[in-house]
Formats: C-alpha cells, sequence, structure tokens
C-alpha cells in the first residue's frame, strides 16, 4: 500500500518523516489555503485494532482540551486503504529542543517559556490528563500570521494518561533526564506532580543548557546569571519526593512568576504565552517538528510517546565529552540515546559509559544485528518478549517484531530495566556497574545470590569493564 497523493481534502505535498507507527506529511488544506501536518499510522499497524485505537484516542485527547497551549486537532479520517489520519497544527518554527542546541536561553525568553509551557500543562490536568512526557521536542513553536509573535504548543499524548487510568497499574515510561523517579517504578503511579516534575527539568534545560542529570547542583552554579529565587523554584519542582514539589503547574507558574518579578533584566515580553524573538534568531525546522510529532519514530509509546531521536535534546548528548569520550569510536547517532539513558536514574554504577561499554560487547554497536538462534536482535540483543516489558510503554504496546528493535527502543529499555532491578543489588560487594552488566545477562536474583558476578558472567562484565574504562573521561 503506497501513500496515495491526498487524504481527505488535504493534498500531501512531501513526506516530512516517518517512524515505526506512523508517518507524517506536510500537507495542504485546499479549501482554507493553509498549511497542516497530517500524521498517518503506518501500514504494518493498520490492521492492529488495539494500535488504532490509541492512534485515534490521542487525536481526541488533543481535540478534547482544545487549547491553543497544545497542538490542535482539526479533522480525522481514513485513507482508502483503511488507515487512519489525523490532521493537525502545523508548526513551523520547529521544537524546543532546536532551540537549545544553541545552548542555554537569555534568562527572560527561558522564564517566558517555562511560563507558556505550564499553562499547557494547565490546561491537560484541568481536563484530567497527566502528560507524562514533557520534554523540549513535545514542545513546538508556531509563528504569527504577520510572524511577528510565537505561539509555544505542547504536543505529543502517546502515553498520557486519562482520569480514568491514573489510578490502574502503570509500567516504567517518560524520557530520561525529564521524567520523574516514580515513572521508572512499576507502579510508581505517576499524577499531576509528575509533570510538575517534567515543568521543572524543562525550566532547568532552559536555564542552563542541559536537562538535570545524576548531579543536579542549582541553575545558577551552571548559568551565574540566574537569581537564588529562581534555582529555590526549579529545584523544588525537581524533588525526587513528590509531596514536598509543587502541587500543581498552576502553583509552579505563580512561583515562578513571583521569582521573575524581582530579577532585573531586559523587560519581559507583553505576552508570557508569546516570548520574545528578539534575543534569539527564528528557527524553521520542519524536520525537528516532525521529530517531534512523531516522537521519535520506531520507540513511539502508545503510537507516538517518548523516546526516539527527538526525544533526547543536543545538549543531552554532551558534544563536550564530559560524560562520554568522543574519540573512541561510540557511533554519534547513538550519543544521546546513550548519554541519557545513563542519567535514567541515580544508582550506583549506573553511567553513560557503562550503557556504552555493555552496547559495544553485545553487538559492537551493530542496531541491524539478527541472532535467531538465540532470539536477540538489535544493537542491545533483545528477545521481544523480553523487550516487551521494558520498551517505551511497556506492555500497553504490543510484542515489537525484530525489525521494530530500534536502537531508538532497545537503549532505553536497557537504562528502564537496569534501573528497576538494580535496587536489588544495593548490597551486594563488588563494582556495582559490573553487578548491573552482569543482571542485564542473567538477573538481579542471580548476582544477589551470587553475592557478585557469577563466574560464567566474568568474561562478559570483563569486557564491559575494559570499554568503560575505554569510554569514561578522564
Amino acid at each position: 500500500m503506497g501513500t496515495p497523493p491526498e487524504a481527505g481534502r488535504y493534498r500531501l505535498d512531501r513526506l516530512l518523516g516517518s517512524g515505526g507507527f506512523a508517518s507524517v506529511w506536510l500537507g495542504h488544506d485546499e479549501e482554507l489555503d493553509s498549511p497542516v501536518a497530517v500524521k498517518i499510522l503506518a501500514e504494518h499497524w493498520a490492521l492492529r485494532d488495539d494500535v488504532r485505537e490509541r492512534f485515534v484516542q490521542e487525536a481526541r485527547l488533543l481535540r478534547q482540551v482544545d487549547s491553543h497551549h497544545l497542538v490542535q486537532v482539526f479533522d480525522i479520517g481514513a485513507l482508502d486503504d483503511g488507515r487512519p489520519y489525523f490532521v493537525m497544527t502545523y508548526a513551523d518554527l520547529g521544537t524546543l529542543e532546536e532551540r537549545l542546541s544553541g545552548g542555554p536561553l537569555p534568562l527572560n525568553e527561558a522564564l517566558a517559556l517555562a511560563r507558556a509551557i505550564a499553562r499547557g500543562v494547565e490546561a491537560l490536568h484541568g481536563r484530567g490528563i497527566v502528560h507524562r512526557d514533557l520534554k523540549p521536542s513535545n514542545v513546538l513553536i508556531r509563528s504569527s500570521s504577520d510572524g511577528t509573535e510565537e505561539r509555544v504548543m505542547i504536543s505529543d499524548l502517546g502515553i498520557a494518561r486519562t482520569g480514568d487510568r491514573i489510578s490502574s497499574l502503570t509500567l516504567p515510561a517518560g524520557s530520561p533526564g525529564y521524567m520523574a523517579p516514580e515513572q521508572t517504578q512499576v507502579d510508581g503511579a505517576p499524577d499531576h506532580r509528575s509533570d510538575v516534575y517534567g515543568l521543572g527539568a524543562l525550566t532547568y534545560h532552559m536555564l542552563t543548557g542541559r536537562p538535570p542529570g545524576q548531579s543536579t547542583p542549582p541553575p545558577s552554579e551552571v548559568q551565574p546569571a540566574v537569581p537564588p529565587a529562581i534555582d529555590a523554584v526549579v529545584l523544588r519542582a525537581l524533588d525526587a519526593d513528590r509531596e514536598r514539589r509543587w502541587a500543581s503547574a498552576a502553583d509552579f507558574a505563580r512561583a515562578l512568576d513571583l521569582a521573575r518579578s524581582g530579577v532585573d533584566t531586559d523587560p519581559l515580553p507583553e505576552s508570557a504565552d508569546r516570548p520574545s524573538r528578539r534575543r534569539r534568531p527564528l528557527i524553521i525546522a520542519a524536520a525537528a517538528v516532525v521529530a517531534a510529532l512523531l516522537a521519535g519514530g520506531g520507540a513511539l509509546v502508545a503510537l507516538n510517546g517518548e523516546d526516539g531521536p527527538a526525544a533526547f535534546s543536543n545538549g543531552g548528548a554532551d558534544p563536550e565529552g564530559r560524560l562520554l569520550r568522543t574519540d573512541k569510536g561510540i557511533p554519534v547517532q547513538y550519543r544521546g540515546l546513550i548519554v541519557q539513558a545513563g542519567g535514567w536514574c541515580r544508582m550506583p554504577g549506573m553511567s553513560p559509559a557503562l550503557i556504552a561499554a555493555m552496547l559495544k560487547v553485545e553487538s559492537g554497536f551493530d542496531a541491524r544485528l539478527s541472532d535467531p538462534a538465540k532470539d536477540e536482535y538489535g544493537i542491545a540483543r533483545w528477545t521481544p518478549k523480553i523487550l516487551v516489558h521494558w520498551q517505551p510503554g511497556g506492555m500497553n504496546n504490543p510484542e515489537p517484531t525484530p525489525a521494530q528493535i530500534t536502537p531508538e527502543m532497545s537503549i532505553p529499555a536497557v537504562a528502564r530495566y537496569l534501573c528497576f532491578w538494580g535496587k536489588d543489588l544495593a548490597s551486594v560487594p563488588g563494582d556495582p556497574a559490573l553487578n548491573l552488566a552482569a543482571s542485564y545477562r542473567s538477573s538481579s536474583k542471580v548476582v544477589a545470590q551470587s553475592r557478585g558476578v557469577p563466574a560464567r558472567f566474568r568474561p562478559y562484565t570483563d569486557k564491559v569493564a575494559h570499554y568503560i574504562r575505554e569510554y569514561r573521561p578522564g
């Protein structure tokens, strides 16, 4: 089945991007003479009723909220071959991820953007929806009709939880660097305070040029221009104990406004919903917009969720090699995934160097590895029936086929696995990193019972140790 030249009344001008679950096209509304983004379910999922329903559910949620602080859905339909599609706002100025590629934002621009994003989160929470995946690639920017102002829009409700599901069993889901600690746990029961954490992480990244990590110093220690009052607001949002965070997105926004009122810098834009463009050039990045709309190709969660290439900011890729050596052959296209996976949780032994070393030993960074005899595939040698538990969205998504096991799916799944089972290794003697690596090849129970790396896995962990030393900076 090929994609026809139109979807309903919308002309499809060109393919902007595609992923494991959907493709996004730059379309044109002939009736209104306006560009639109058209998202179409991928062919190989078209016959799965559960997948179709989740695809359509995202469109329903966006439409129900119907806020200009979110990407808006204008229409929904089906192609002649039966594949559903929906039509969305086209964000011509790219994503926050793209804007952050140049480093931290000017203070007032960062605060104004944070306020605008918080209003979008407020709109979601007002309808009983928890986003669960706030990150720079899910914040889109659209110009006004005269090109003088900007509108910030939240996208991607692929792993959102609604009121009827918030209290049900949850599996680990979210994007490393921006997800609350409870989101790394099975049945962590994330609620609106998980989104408050996400708001804090986004604000931290805008102020400092990098997302929070294993060590999260106050923003002012990274960027001295940030006032202490802003430090306090952001760090409270990032508290590991959700009971100590701001109670709501609205409270976070009000606290930012109060702290901002004492900041003696350039005047703020007239509207916090339309951050000033004086301080930074316009960024027109259709590819980045599509990356956000697709939310990472093969790693989509509930059809467009979580951990694709766009899930990680350029800052997260550690271009200066502070977290991971840049001269040792680690493929550049996977650095962002590896760095963010290594910072997924605060745990002894967990690091980007460990993730990179494991991938090197498992596959030599071969994303197309196929070993049917062992039923292992991809860069991290996952078995599909095991990966289904640790993939973005967990068992809310179908078991992947070998062809669908991409690095964008595999690498975050390694981090989820280690962060979940690593808690069982806290009292196990030996190198914590190698205990984690051994648990990936066996189980945390086996490593705990052996009081360290079992003898039969030492050749594996010896190789991992070698590459940890090679990949670790300094």
